[in-house]
């Protein structure tokens, strides 16, 4: 008998023993090791993905700036290569960007009453321009010196979205526009050739004026739905509206054809400056390349499969970005439909 307890106390002993060992040898287990190849969800490192909020070509078409989330800024040689830029600009939430043509630098939106003048090429900030919207949601460049126009909303006290309304700035100075009907505008594009501004209504009235001017602004037509995105076409105008295009002719004040592109919010589309083709993000992972005049759609553009956020067409017309809300952004030639490159802008 006692010889029995002697060989249990030594299983034990042993059994505890090597418990100690193997505990050891975990807790001195290098995550770095690249011998290890037990690939557990615990040793992986997983990348952030930002979603792509907006991506905007330069003037000459040579680079693209790439908002990612609200903070991370980027800019990319269109011709492929490592980005020329890349910038978190401190705590202040960035909202939306244009590119100025005049001293070919970024113009960033903030909601924080201010819009900041960025040099993408130094990767610096020239200067802030307050305004008086606390969120700034979209920018027009006018070309008329340093003048901007903006759409942008307050908070209440209780931190709730108050009356959108557009505004023009020069520098620290700005202003209201007052010569336009009281309405909840959420949308404005401005037409540098003729100097004007047409603003879409969420009540549905497109309005046109000259944002110079003391004239009062006229109601172009007045649709059944909100006007959720305003491009110029020439001397007309394409709105979309719950998921439909409508094409509006500004001379004969009348809309004169509408597309059904689907049962999301169209809420981004580029048209070519032949107003041959529009490109159209409609809330999936694909683009939709159509005939403006008809409507019929030529192509589907899809590369990662990623639900598409944002688009633009290079002002050559020769490259079409589109970022997804997984933070990749892919340029494709415009001329075959292929991909030239996919930029990993939101992806750190």
């Amino acid at each position: 008998m006692p010889a029995i307890i002697s060989i249990v106390k030594s299983i034990c002993f042993s059994l505890t023993t090597a418990a100690a060992v193997l505990s050891a040898t975990q807790f001195n287990f290098s995550l770095n090791d690249s011998n290890n190849n037990s690939n557990t969800d615990q040793t992986k490192i997983y990348p952030i993905s930002l979603k792509i909020s907006q991506v905007q070509f330069s003037p000459d078409s040579k680079n693209l700036a790439v908002l990612a989330g609200d903070q991370l800024l980027s800019s990319w040689p269109v011709d492929g290569g490592n980005p020329t830029s890349i910038s978190k600009l401190g705590s202040i939430p960035l909202t939306c960007l244009d590119w100025n043509p005049r001293e070919n630098n970024l113009l960033i939106g903030t909601s924080k009453s201010q819009i900041i003048s960025y040099d993408h090429e130094l990767n610096g900030i020239n200067s802030n321009i307050d305004c008086k919207p606390e969120i700034v949601n979209q920018i027009c460049i006018t070309g008329v010196g340093e003048t901007v126009i903006t759409l942008g909303t307050n908070l209440n006290p209780n931190g709730k979205l108050t009356h959108s309304a557009p505004q023009i700035s020069h520098k620290n100075r700005f202003k209201n526009l007052e010569n336009i009907p009281d309405l909840q505008y959420m949308s404005i594009c401005f037409d540098s050739k003729s100097g004007v501004l047409a603003l879409g209504a969420a009540t549905g009235e497109i309005i046109l004026v000259n944002p110079f001017s003391e004239v009062p602004g006229k109601l172009l037509v007045k649709l059944e739905s909100p006007i959720e995105f305003l491009k110029w076409s020439t001397d007309n105008l394409v709105a979309s509206s719950e998921g439909t295009l409508h094409f509006i002719d500004c001379a004969k004040k009348l809309c004169v054809r509408s597309v059904q592109i689907s049962n999301k919010p169209v809420k981004n589309f580029e048209i070519s400056n032949d107003n041959k083709m529009l490109f159209i993000a409609a809330g999936s992972d694909t683009v939709q390349v159509r005939n403006t005049t008809s409507g019929e759609l030529i192509s589907r553009l899809a590369s990662t499969k990623e639900m598409v956020s944002a688009i633009s067409l290079s002002p050559d017309e020769k490259t079409l970005a589109v970022g997804t809300c997984q933070g990749n952004v892919t340029l494709w030639n415009t001329s075959d439909f292929q991909i030239k490159s996919i930029i990993p802008a939101g992806i750190r």
